[in-house]
């Protein structure tokens, strides 16, 4: 293996079979071998004794605790007349022999008839058809001793042959008997702090002070409650002081009793690096900047309006020249209200854009916060624009640097210290960007990861699951850690991983005043949690909390995947599941019709907004007026608020709602209402809308044309119903070089040039890991001059992106609030093969000026002149009268025609 490896993953065959099954991983902590016995599914890290034939395995957890006595099993396990044993062993002594299992003590079970009630089944749809066992009633008090130890069950039948023998998932037992309502973490009554840790099946646990380098450690005593809940209690001198864990606890990944030194799930402070957790009292003046107390909120009439600029932190300002250089990629950056990036955010604001999303702030696993080690890929300003050089070099000191995008959780109620010119004040240094961000008219969102953590089991960055082992995560059937999301799946079904997720958000809307959260995969939550956390929210008021909490909105990515696919854990936070429940879902259906393809697959296939049909690329299947007909239907709909029930006519004349227009095997309308829609059509993930545009339009297209069909791209999000979403520097013709995931890619790929002066585009071929299969294509496009963009290029798309915001500005009509509204007010006029042309009408009100709108979307070669009645009297709306664009500004109306140029959006107003 290099030397620097972190986890090998490994598929085991038996001819075409998989053997034992399960795909497998062995970490450098394990060590440098790993054994597999056929059959067998659970790794060993030394060679096996195979010489004794055992049956079953008491690493893994197949009996599943659905209560404090219940416990469900597959069929295999409880055949008649088998005697079912639940063995307990608080020293983790259990053996597992030809006998079955030895050591530690028995609790009789007992089938129960008729199996799984409905409600069991609702509460866990993926364990249909398992056998439900019941500890026996006189056995059922000693449940609670039993739990902080080894756990596991036998089925044995009269004649001694052992059916099986296995672990045991315990989850929603410790939900039964020790869900917890009361405060967790650092409390403060005066100066006097006290600190409580939930872990209710540790055998013992201490406190860990010292001074914030560690030095002067002193052990001190924890008692526990009877919710399991530890509890010690200091002096004002703690003030300041750094703290963990000492919590002895069986682990089921090691099947040991581990002594663990960790840091507080609730660290609300931390050391450098996240070593210690820190006694902090957050509503200390020293925490706040002046005038903290007072903030006022940028206005919202309502989150119709809302409108999202999805930034990162560390691009925002690393290579802005007009921060000071210290400053750069920190949160002070966003203080510096004449910087190059501030001065771009303001004017964004000022044209009509409502808040600024960032990518996560919270405490990050990957990014070493101290500064002086990092590294850099030194100058690679000498290699060509095509060159694989910049990419090695990044490469190779990736994981060195200061840059991730930090989707890898560690404390998720304390702010990232490498974002923080000083770390110990990165509670005040962020509350200074909220501050200069709403000063500025933006409110302030906060992109949040409880889908997964960092890190599981005994792993160093682990914290969850060494304090409560197997409670955090989502396991499986055989009682592993789920990662269909990348990394260690967290389960907020359970109580007190859901209260985890609620209470951070509370803490960041109280203490930090943030103003809304993007769940990312906010579909591996149930549907419950994110109900949960809107009720959390909507209690917080002003007087009681400093925030309106009505007003903090709430969105994420609604994907249906992995082991949460299709309600099998419950009904979980997808698109179609959320309708009604006012949280906004991505809008994949409207970004892969106006882009063409999807992030999965056809990367020169164009979209409605990349000239598919009107300026075909040569590519088979571009030249299709009927797919033109098919991907226009559904971006009609996402200007419609991608609504279920709305009803339109579709490109074949026939009446539809958009619940029965069809994305892939999915309805493609799902949102009641518009605030449930976000409308895209790029964002962090993928490439860039400019990367797209450049590799879907034709190869002869001059720069000029390629900067309308992005102005096209923007106009169909800015000017329809649900929420717009553009990520930093999309209106700056934004490219990362075709780079599809840059999460690690550096500075060199994802900075932000705020001059205008250039766009990223020519910084040498992408990072082979996500990119090398396409590298033929990209070296071909990187080499060629003519697609450099101007500085004209880019302030033309720039101009335009603020051009469309103060028109979305002018009118309600773009911002309705209900899918009634939507229905009644927002139509569609016949219109040729390239062209969308969208009314919009109602009454004229203090927030609507128009009683009639009519939106000319042209993304054809040739001027249109679209020929109706309603045109009668209309003239160009004032902003598009005044563009710096010239060719917009000859669309007019003449009696009852509208012409338009081509590759061009035109708003005609009455």
């Amino acid at each position: 293996m290099k030397t620097d490896w972190k986890k090998l993953g490994f598929i085991v065959h038996k001819g075409d079979d998989k053997d034992p099954g399960p795909d497998g991983t062995l970490t450098r902590e394990q060590g440098n071998q790993l054994w597999i016995v056929s059959g067998n599914p659970t790794p060993s890290t030394t060679r096996p004794d195979t010489r004794v034939r055992t049956v079953g395995d008491l690493k893994q957890q197949q009996a599943i605790m659905l209560s404090r006595d219940l416990i469900v099993v597959k069929p295999a396990l409880a055949q008649p007349g088998a005697w079912l044993t639940l063995h307990v062993s608080p020293t983790a002594t259990l053996k597992l022999g030809a006998d079955g299992v030895s050591g530690g003590d028995t609790l009789a079970l007992e089938e129960v008839e008729g199996g799984l009630t409905p409600a069991l089944q609702a509460k866990a749809p993926y364990l249909a058809g398992y056998k439900l066992l019941q500890i026996r009633a006189a056995d059922r008090a000693k449940l609670p001793t039993a739990l902080s130890g080894q756990l596991a069950v036998s089925s044995v039948l009269p004649g001694g042959k052992v059916l099986d023998a296995t672990g045991v998932q315990t989850a929603w037992a410790l939900d039964d008997l020790y869900a917890y309502a009361g405060p967790l973490g650092v409390t403060w009554q005066g100066n006097k702090p006290t600190v409580r840790l939930w872990a209710p099946t540790a055998q013992d646990v201490k406190l860990h002070v010292s001074r914030p380098d560690g030095t002067q450690e002193r052990t001190l005593p924890m008692t526990r409650d009877t919710q399991g809940v530890w509890t010690a209690s200091g002096d004002q001198s703690w003030k300041g002081l750094a703290y963990r864990f000492e919590v002895r606890v069986f682990a089921p990944s090691t099947g040991n009793i581990e002594t663990n030194l960790v840091t507080d799930p609730y660290s609300v402070a931390l050391t450098r690096n996240s070593t210690h957790s820190v006694f902090a009292d957050l509503s200390d003046n020293s925490q706040k900047p002046a005038g903290w107390n007072a903030l006022k909120k940028p206005a919202l009439r309502s989150f119709a309006d809302l409108s999202f600029y999805e930034l990162h932190l560390r691009d925002f300002s690393a290579a802005d020249a007009s921060v000071p250089a210290a400053e750069r990629g920190t949160y002070l950056a966003f203080t510096r209200p004449g910087s190059d990036g501030m001065t771009h955010l303001r004017a964004l604001a000022g044209a009509g854009l409502k808040a600024v999303h960032l990518l996560p702030t919270f405490d990050i696993a990957t990014i070493n916060e101290d500064k002086g080690q990092w590294q850099t890929p030194g100058d690679l300003t000498q290699f060509g624009p095509n060159s694989e050089e910049q990419q090695k070099a990044v490469n190779a000191v990736k994981d060195a640097d200061a840059y991730n995008w930090g989707y890898d959780p560690y404390h998720s109620m304390v702010p990232e210290g490498s974002y923080a010119v000083n770390p110990a004040e990165r509670t005040k240094e962020y509350r200074q960007m909220v501050m200069s961000l709403n000063a500025a008219g933006l409110r302030v969102v906060q992109d949040v990861v409880f889908n997964h953590t960092a890190a599981s089991g005994q792993a160093e960055r682990s914290v969850l699951d060494k304090i409560v082992p197997g409670y955090y995560h989502r396991l499986n059937v055989n009682g592993g850690v789920e990662n269909s999301t990348c990394c260690s799946n967290t389960a907020t079904e359970h109580t007190m991983m859901r209260r985890l997720m609620v209470d951070t958000l509370v803490l960041m809307a109280r203490e930090y005043k943030v103003d809304g959260f993007r769940f990312d995969l906010m579909g591996h939550h149930m549907v419950a949690d994110m109900q949960a956390a809107r009720r959390a929210l909507d209690a917080l008021t002003p007087a009681k909390d400093g925030v309106d909490g009505k007003q903090i909105y709430l969105y994420g990515e609604g994907w249906d995947f992995g082991e949460v696919q299709g309600n099998r854990r419950g009904a979980n936070a997808t698109q179609l599941n959320l309708y009604g429940a006012g949280i906004g879902t991505f809008n994949d259906r409207v970004r892969d019709a106006l882009r063409g393809g999807s992030p999965f697959g056809g990367l020169q296939e164009q979209g409605v907004a990349t000239g598919l049909a009107t300026v075909p690329n040569g590519q088979a299947g571009n030249d299709s007026a009927e797919k033109w007909g098919q991907l226009a239907d559904l971006v009609k709909l996402g200007l419609a608020g991608n609504l279920r029930d709305y009803r339109f006519t579709d490109h074949s004349g026939k009446p539809v709602t958009g619940g029965q227009l069809r994305y892939g095997d999915a309805p493609a309308g799902y949102a009641a209402s518009p605030r449930e829609t976000i409308n895209y059509a790029s964002a962090h993930d993928n490439q860039t809308l400019w990367d797209a545009v450049l590799l879907k339009t034709p190869a002869n297209m001059n720069s000029a044309a390629r900067v309308r069909f992005q102005n096209l791209a923007h106009s169909y999000l800015l000017l329809g119903q649900g929420l717009p979403f553009v990520p930093a520097g999309d209106e700056l013709l934004r490219s990362k070089s075709f780079d599809t995931d840059s999460y690690n890619s550096g500075d060199w790929f994802n900075a932000l040039d705020w001059t205008g002066h250039t766009n990223g585009f020519g910084k040498g071929l992408p990072p082979a890991e996500k990119n090398e299969a396409n590298w033929a294509l990209y070296r071909t496009l990187l080499g060629d001059a003519a697609l450099k963009v101007t500085p004209a290029d880019i302030t033309r798309a720039s101009d335009h992106f603020r051009e469309l915001l103060r028109v979305r500005s002018s009118s309600s009509l773009f911002r309705l609030d209900t899918a009634a509204q939507v229905q009644q007010s927002l139509s569609f006029l016949p219109a040729p093969t390239g062209v969308i042309a969208m009314k919009l009408s109602g009454g004229v009100s203090a927030t609507n000026p128009y009683r009639d709108l009519l939106v000319i979307f042209n993304g054809s070669a040739d001027a249109v002149t679209l020929n109706d009645a309603s045109a009668s009297g209309m003239k160009l709306h004032p902003v598009l009268a005044a563009s710096s664009d010239p060719i917009v500004r000859t669309s007019k109306v003449s009696g009852t025609q509208a012409s338009v140029p081509a590759l061009t959006t035109a708003v005609f107003v009455r």
